[in-house]
């Protein structure tokens, strides 16, 4: 190395002296310096393959769900359904239902408020000989290469030595966890898990379909998870959307059934009361039979509205309903897409050389600064 070192510094001193660097003699000092430059980028590429070679298989399994158009029914269409029905008055053709952005679906799925709800969801191992949930999976039986046991050592190194404040911290997590709706709190366990799934699911919007992939290091793992996935995005993105029309149908339905029962009591009464009096000539008795005549055609009328209102939001809901259909399966994968030998193999040993040159010309920078300042 210390003749390697010596050639450097003449041509350093010859460059300095005629203030200009020749090519030539900047490409025979990289010839004398090309074997460093192997090392350099054998070692990087034996790092790589390190991690390749400990790096367990991962199969991918991808699926497409079809978006339907919300605006399937128009508001053309449902004026005139509206005027058939009798509910022109309500402004039905006029209704509009505020629907969640395809472009934010992407980013939704990977919420911890959605991700939460596939936490317990299982998958069958062949390891495990057993369908273990996903928590089980990333705790248990996720397998990782090399150099993440090597970062996580001195944190294992230091749990040795203080095993309490780790089983305190994990008591505490416990404690607070799903205590309160309104607020999103995990264990130690599930805060990985959830981690995890952002790494392992991916969901992209092309057009009016959305592209799902899930990866796994089984293929029949990964299939199944790509089906778990597709069903609660369906039902997790209906449940959004429809949320409110929702509540508002079940309210007027409510008060619907509750306005029947009414005009049915006060119909009951108004017969009871017709077929007790008959052939009675009173005065009173016709103000009676007015006053609950009275009564029934208003609890009538409150219901008619009612049913009216219900009708119209039932047609709602159904106008702003996410259909989702699958547009194609999951399908079991054969062949495992990670990790990419060649493909990562390649741009290892391409590292490895351009590392290998910047070493060479670092080397070359601090020499050349040593000289100069050593001069001044």
């Amino acid at each position: 190395m210390n003749k390697r070192i010596s050639h450097m510094d003449r041509f350093i001193k010859k460059s300095l002296q005629e203030q200009e660097i020749l090519i030539k003699d900047l490409i025979n000092l990289i010839i004398v310096f090309k074997k460093w430059i192997v090392i350099v980028a054998v070692t990087v590429f034996s790092l790589g393959l390190v991690y390749l070679l400990t790096s367990s298989e991962e199969f991918t399994t991808s699926s497409k769900l079809l978006m339907e158009q919300s605006g399937g029914l128009n508001s053309k269409a449902l004026g005139g359904l509206a005027s058939i029905t009798g509910l022109g008055n309500l402004g039905i053709g006029n209704q509009n239902t505020e629907a969640l952005p395809p472009d934010l679906i992407p980013e939704l799925v990977l919420e911890s408020d959605f991700l939460e709800k596939l936490l317990y969801e299982k998958v069958y191992l062949k390891e495990a000989s057993d369908s273990v949930s996903l928590v089980e999976f990333v705790n248990e039986y996720e397998k990782y290469n090399f150099y993440y046991h090597l970062v996580r050592l001195p944190g294992k190194v230091k749990s040795m030595f203080l095993p309490n404040t780790n089983v305190e911290t994990e008591k505490n997590d416990t404690s607070i966890s799903h205590e309160d709706e309104a607020i999103l709190a995990f264990d130690a366990r599930e805060r990985k898990t959830i981690a995890q799934l952002r790494k392992r699911i991916e969901v992209e919007k092309e057009d009016r379909l959305l592209l799902i992939k899930t990866k796994m290091p089984e293929p029949l793992a990964s299939a199944q998870l790509n089906e778990i996935l597709s069903r609660f995005l369906k039902e997790y993105l209906t449940k959004i959307i429809l949320d409110k029309d929702l509540k508002n149908f079940e309210f007027i339905e409510e008060r619907t059934k509750e306005a029947k029962k009414r005009v049915e009591q006060t119909q009951k009464k108004l017969a009871n009361f017709r077929d007790g009096n008959r052939g009675i000539n009173s005065q009173l008795l016709k103000t009676e039979e007015d006053r609950l005549l009275a009564d029934f055609n208003l609890e009538f009328s409150v219901y008619n509205s009612l049913a009216q209102q219900m009708e119209q939001s039932r047609i709602k809901v159904q106008n702003a309903t996410p259909l989702m259909t699958v547009f194609q399966k999951p399908q079991l994968p054969t062949n495992p897409s990670e990790p990419k030998f060649l493909l990562l193999g390649i741009v290892f040993l391409v590292l490895g050389g351009i590392l290998g040159i910047l070493f060479f010309f670092g080397l070359l920078i601090l020499r050349m600064l040593t000289i100069h300042f050593s001069h001044v």
